[in-house]
């Protein structure tokens, strides 16, 4: 587990020239991944698909995280491995499994909160492994933990965490990214709140939430992330709550009547996307993500982007790729809270042109 000081100990993050695997490249997130790494860190970067293809700017493999042969094959001297495919409520733990057999470090861009226990569970049973695991590291949790983290600094207690994500009606549409939302869509799934476990239901109890412009104010469903079962231990918490919600109120609407239909959904994901991409000309591409924390004070912790905001889930795996490359190890599981510090956080986001904002509410 990682100490929570941050990455600062190791060094500045240095130019390495190791091996990294990206699994799930030619997918929307893995394209925004391949963009960062390219830009932040000077890799030897390989990009596995299931069918042949080719590039300019990296090497490419065959490999399907259902076939473990072909996974062994693209393994094949890599220093970090990262999972950008999904939606991850369908994948296998294989890459993860095969990554702490050979001691290769691993991340991925989990959001579902199966999943990212499941890897988890591999890790605490592969103890002696020296790869370091890092399951969820994009916008939650490891985002949204890092932080919670920094706003209940210097807190006696902790009672509330309230995260909300605020989309830009213009960003991801492609089928993984609906299906990932529509997965909680009127299913029932347990959160901490007044320091006990109590089912919910996913796409209900709508809050606004009010970000630093040009977002500003949003509304926000509760939808299940691992944050409700990680968070209420992590940082002491008695309630523990995350909403997203879409920029146009019309959308919101639409999917509060599916909510109540009961159904699960995700086997619509593709039609979804066709009706959302009807409204796609309306909105704007900034977005964000908030953490309130309330304990003997409130403050609140903003990252937003004033343009092309999904590339704000791909960050945390970019930077801790930058990391690993450099030296950093951290063997085991790592922590969500503290794996950087304030100060870091605030130069990785200037670096990409992201705003970073701590208040007291």
């Amino acid at each position: 587990m990682s100490d929570g000081r941050g990455l600062a100990k190791h060094g500045p993050f240095g130019r390495g020239s190791r091996r990294v695997l990206v699994i799930g490249g030619r997918g929307y997130f893995g394209r925004l991944l391949i963009e960062d790494l390219l830009r932040h860190t000077d890799c030897d970067l390989v990009v596995a698909s299931r069918r042949q293809f080719r590039s300019k700017e990296f090497n490419t493999v065959v490999a399907d995280l259902w076939d473990a042969s072909s996974l062994e094959r693209a393994l094949t001297d890599v220093t970090v491995a990262i999972c950008a495919a999904g939606p991850f409520q369908t994948l296998p733990t294989t890459l993860a499994e095969l990554c702490l057999k050979r001691g290769i470090h691993y991340i991925d861009l989990a959001d579902d909160r199966g999943f990212v226990q499941k890897v988890y569970d591999l890790a605490r049973r592969h103890g002696n492994s020296v790869s370091a695991v890092c399951s969820g590291w994009s916008t939650v949790p490891a985002l949204s933990g890092l932080l919670a983290g920094i706003a209940s600094s210097g807190m006696r207690t902790v009672e509330s965490i309230q995260i909300q994500m605020a989309p830009g009606n213009r960003g991801a549409r492609r089928t993984g990214t609906i299906a990932s939302l529509v997965h909680s869509v009127g299913q029932p799934f347990t959160i901490c709140r007044n320091g006990r476990f109590e089912r919910v239901l996913g796409w209900s109890e709508p809050r606004d939430f009010v970000f630093p412009p040009p977002v500003g104010k949003r509304r926000g469903y509760l939808i299940d992330v691992p944050d409700h079962e990680i968070f209420p231990a992590l940082f002491s918490a008695r309630t523990v709550e995350f909403r997203a919600g879409s920029e146009l109120q019309i959308l919101n609407g639409c999917i509060s009547l599916l909510c109540r239909t009961k159904r699960n959904w995700v086997s619509w994901s593709g039609l979804l996307r066709r009706a959302m991409g009807l409204l796609s000309w309306i909105g704007h591409d900034w977005g964000g993500i908030g953490v309130e924390v309330s304990g003997d004070i409130t403050r609140r912790a903003y990252l937003t982007a004033e343009s092309r905001a999904e590339r704000i889930a791909v960050m945390p795996a970019s930077v801790m790729t930058a990391a690993f490359l450099c030296g950093v190890e951290n063997p085991g599981v790592n922590s969500y809270n503290g794996w950087l510090t304030e100060h870091e956080l605030r130069v990785e986001c200037e670096r990409r042109g992201f705003q970073f904002v701590v208040e007291r509410a």
